[in-house]
């Protein structure tokens, strides 16, 4: 599959002072993931909101350029300012070309139900991702669904998602992917998935803190 490259550089300031001072500049502490362990990189903002539109939301392979040294990589994890959006640190996982790894695929829902169209049901989506394992060489952009004959009544399973050779599914067979569903039955339950929602909203929240990479040296 195509790959998508991203320049980085080795980082040498460590802690939250430093990496504070580095997002200042328009930097973005990072860490990968490795064979032999974990390597302090960054990255520069605007290097990072471009792969991240060139990506989307579909799984893709980041080739890390560092120097003369090139990584294939996953986007592992990111963290963001809950307030301003920003990114604050990310995580890559490095992959070997040769070996098999596990990602989190997308999935992509394609035609309407005859449930939803003919039958009076609504459209309930309880996964848009699941985990696979394969050759970084096999990983799909996003698993394509087809729920054209999803009746009312019934559920798509991970079981039920289509094989493709090289790709093993590594969330449970019997997650649930999609069903079709009584309007009542939807309509309740979001009521009370509101009122869960509002009781919880009256407790005094707490107080939100970012959390250290595990890669920071003290």
């Amino acid at each position: 599959m195509e790959k998508i490259t991203l320049n980085i550089e080795e980082r040498g300031q460590y802690g939250s002072g430093a990496c504070g001072r580095l997002r200042k500049e328009g930097i973005i502490p990072a860490v990968v993931y490795g064979p032999s362990g974990a390597q302090n990189v960054q990255v520069r903002k605007a290097d990072f909101r471009k792969m991240m539109l060139e990506k989307g939301e579909r799984a893709a392979l980041i080739e890390l350029h560092c120097g003369s040294t090139v990584k294939l990589s996953l986007l592992q994890a990111s963290q963001r300012n809950p307030r301003t959006d920003e990114y604050l640190h990310i995580d890559f996982k490095e992959v070997d070309p040769n070996k098999p790894m596990v990602a989190k695929v997308p999935l992509k829902f394609v035609g309407e139900p005859v449930g939803v169209k003919d039958e009076g049901g609504v459209l309930d989506i309880a996964r848009r991702a699941v985990n696979i394992v394969c050759l970084p060489k096999h990983l799909p952009e996003f698993i394509e669904v087809n729920i054209s004959d999803l009746h009312l009544g019934q559920t798509i399973h991970v079981r039920n998602l289509p094989k493709s050779e090289g790709i093993e599914y590594k969330t449970s067979a019997s997650e649930v992917v999609a069903s079709c569903v009584n309007m009542e039955e939807e309509t309740g339950e979001t009521a009370e998935a509101g009122a869960a929602t509002s009781a919880t909203a009256t407790a005094p929240a707490a107080e939100k803190t970012d959390a250290k990479p595990q890669a920071e040296k003290k």
